[in-house]
């Protein structure tokens, strides 16, 4: 009995069957997803999704929101974002199932929707004690500083994070994948 409460019993990989290491959602060793019965998922590279993120603000950016929200509605169904789009990543759940549409839009829009919420309710309360037009400009460029801060700051998290996810991938439930026919 003391033989083999003393044994570490260690996950493999199905597709490379090193250790899987515990806790993650991907293989450590060839970042297959763990609950893809097809073993096509593989976690996106950092680089991708901050490429991703790049691309989505870029379009935005170029189209004032209007072709991003019609090219989101074109792509959310495959669980895309205009910019996973053009880099061939989707969004699934942690269980490993494809982003709903409702979860792509409340996780693209919505997140910048409650931070950007937020950043205005906080502009609004501290407008009111704003002596002149001059300090409520002041506030709206530190808490547009600040709502820009923590976006970026949101997206570099899949930098260190062990199974390259956002701050709003936690909150959320989701991750980015790449598929392949490989496995």
């Amino acid at each position: 009995m003391s033989d083999i409460a003393s044994r570490t019993f260690v996950l493999e990989c199905d597709v490379c069957h090193q250790p899987a290491g515990p806790g993650a959602y991907f293989c450590s060793s060839c970042h297959v997803l763990s609950v893809d019965p097809e073993r096509r998922s593989y976690a996106a590279t950092r680089w991708s999704r901050l490429g991703a993120f790049a691309l989505d603000y870029l379009i935005i950016w170029l189209t004032a929101g209007v072709g991003w929200f019609i090219w989101l509605a074109i792509v959310a169904p495959r669980g895309q974002s205009p910019g996973k789009s053009l880099l061939g990543l989707h969004i699934v759940r942690t269980s490993g199932q494809v982003a709903a549409t409702g979860d792509v839009w409340l996780r693209e829009f919505g997140w910048d929707l409650t931070i950007g919420l937020i950043a205005a309710l906080l502009l609004l309360l501290l407008g009111a004690v704003a002596s002149s037009i001059g300090e409520l400009f002041i506030l709206w460029f530190w808490l547009t500083a600040l709502f820009w801060s923590f976006s970026f700051f949101d997206a570099a998290w899949v930098l260190w994070d062990r199974d390259r996810q956002t701050l709003h991938d936690k909150v959320l439930g989701t991750l980015v994948v790449e598929r392949s026919s490989r496995g």
